[in-house]
């Protein structure tokens, strides 16, 4: 098994393949969208069916690694009305959803969350006219699915609240987009935050093995879970390095503030 809280700068399917079976409670990840954005480390712009090829042989990976009630959580987008888009896919949650049936996954629900940066990969088509107007979808999905149970086995310690409990069972989540721009494609700590509470006890194991800039690694770290993730990019990992031992030294400060001054 690999050494948990640790970010690896690895090729995902390498990294998965050095994890152990059934070994992981949660997956949360957003891969590289093919939407022809400027990454570093990868070609986003692959023809669809080489793309979706890709991704079933991760996911494959994926199943492999959950515990038999692990669940995963996969956000991409709903729909992408762009122009030329229509040529890959018009609803790539979609493709997701019948790939991870293909493997075996169970799927549970879609939650949706609002995405007001989505206007940036989208066109007008034709501006004020019935011409073909392009129909915007402001909403990012998140894909949840489980391996074989979708009832945790064994009991441990919830950390979710009442109000985050209420809207994430209702499906659709009210969450700002990250605007810091850490990454090409960034999604906010808010998101993996509300996937890790809703979906897993304390202590529990968490991967991402597109983990970016460190977004859910920071998640489970504010969440008091263990995490391992993977990022191809150099760059990327530098950024979640950077950004994690920041978290740390911030909560050692709290700490240090309750021992003198309390709650």
């Amino acid at each position: 098994m690999l050494e948990k809280n640790k970010i690896y700068n690895m090729d995902c399917i390498e990294f998965l393949q050095k994890i152990e079976d059934n070994s992981i409670n949660l997956i949360i990840t957003s891969p590289p969208y093919n939407l022809d954005i400027e990454y570093d480390s990868c070609n986003d712009n692959l023809p669809w069916d080489d793309y979706l090829k890709w991704c079933e042989n991760w996911l494959k990976e994926c199943y492999r690694v959950l515990k038999d009630d692990g669940r995963i959580c996969i956000n991409h987008y709903i729909a992408v009305g762009r122009a030329g888009y229509e040529k890959k896919s018009e609803f790539p949650l979609m493709d997701f959803r019948n790939i991870q049936k293909k493997i075996g996954f169970n799927v549970h629900k879609i939650a949706i969350w609002s995405d007001t940066t989505i206007s940036k990969l989208t066109a007008w088509g034709s501006w004020l006219s019935a011409s073909s107007p392009y129909i915007n979808t402001p909403y990012e999905g998140i894909l949840i699915s489980y391996k074989n149970q979708w009832k945790k086995q064994n009991k441990g310690i919830s950390t979710i609240t009442k109000n985050e409990f209420i809207e994430g069972v209702s499906g659709v989540w009210k969450i700002q987009p990250d605007t810091k721009s850490l990454t090409k494609a960034s999604f906010p700590v808010k998101l993996p935050e509300r996937c890790i509470n809703l979906l897993t006890y304390k202590n529990d194991l968490v991967l991402d093995p597109f983990i970016g800039s460190g977004t859910t690694a920071i998640a489970a770290k504010k969440t008091e879970r263990n995490f391992i993730g993977c990022e191809l990019s150099s760059n990327y990992c530098e950024i979640a390095e950077k950004r994690l031992k920041e978290f740390k030294r911030e909560e050692k400060n709290k700490q240090k503030y309750k021992m003198f001054f309390g709650d």
